[in-house]
């Protein structure tokens, strides 16, 4: 089992995707998902030289309508029955006076069904943040990381703060943790996902990395402890497992 990383770009403009499939996708099924990373709807669909039942080529064409979309495979990597069908992982430019909106494309491509369903296994104090604040771009992490698999083993009753900043702050951090990125990018996604709660300094101003982690600090100790954060963490592996603990009501 694989998923597909393919770069898909119209032609003769700056708009371009970068999109996550599952390789066992036909080439009319990923029409689909192309409509919704692009915004096309209704018009006339095919890939030239190629059948819709076909499974996905190293590089193809797409074409909709009077556009050209130039598709190419750039990367492969194992899937598991966690990971999501079909993912926009980035992009940029948008046609006519449409704007790139991630969170929104793959809102769409999971389906309000699928968000539910997934949401429905975790914390309800996660899953009202996340609903508050339509952090929707997570839900295909939670799916990914299946908290059917949670053993609750884990005897750790976070977060220990009370104050909805501090809450909020955890539960960010958890989430950005479970990416496993890179320093620099684990900041800026909380950073991000923390404005996009409405939180700022007193003066208005963005919260940055290390006051977040401030806010939780308590509970971050507790982490610490466990070997999910810090200095001395445990194995990735490991650190999943704990994740996916602290993620999964």
């Amino acid at each position: 089992m694989r998923s597909l990383i393919i770069r898909a770009g119209i032609r003769g403009t700056d708009v371009y995707r970068h999109i996550g499939v599952d390789e066992q996708l036909s080439l009319g099924e990923l029409h689909e998902v192309l409509d919704v990373c692009f915004g096309f709807e209704g018009g006339p669909w095919s890939f030239p030289d190629f059948d819709s039942a076909d499974p996905i080529p190293d590089t193809c064409s797409y074409r909709w309508g009077l556009w050209e979309v130039d598709l190419q495979v750039i990367d492969i990597y194992p899937r598991d029955r966690g990971t999501p069908r079909a993912l926009c992982i980035g992009g940029s430019g948008a046609l006519g006076d449409a704007t790139f909106d991630l969170a929104a494309i793959n809102r769409d491509l999971t389906g309000r069904a699928t968000i539910e369903e997934v949401l429905s296994l975790t914390k309800p104090q996660l899953r009202a943040m996340i609903e508050r604040a339509e952090l929707f771009d997570f839900v295909p992490l939670l799916q990914a990381l299946d908290l059917t698999q949670a053993r609750h083993h884990l005897d750790l009753p976070l977060p220990l703060e009370r104050d909805p900043a501090g809450r909020d702050a955890f539960w960010s951090l958890v989430l950005v943790l479970s990416c496993f990125a890179e320093p620099d990018v684990t900041d800026n996604l909380l950073e991000t996902t923390m404005a996009t709660l409405g939180w700022v300094e007193d003066d208005g101003t963005p919260l940055r990395a290390p006051a977040i982690r401030a806010l939780c600090a308590e509970s971050l100790q507790q982490l610490a402890r466990v070997g999910a954060y810090g200095r001395h963490a445990k194995s990735p592996v490991e650190r999943l497992d704990i994740y996916r603990e602290l993620l999964a009501g």
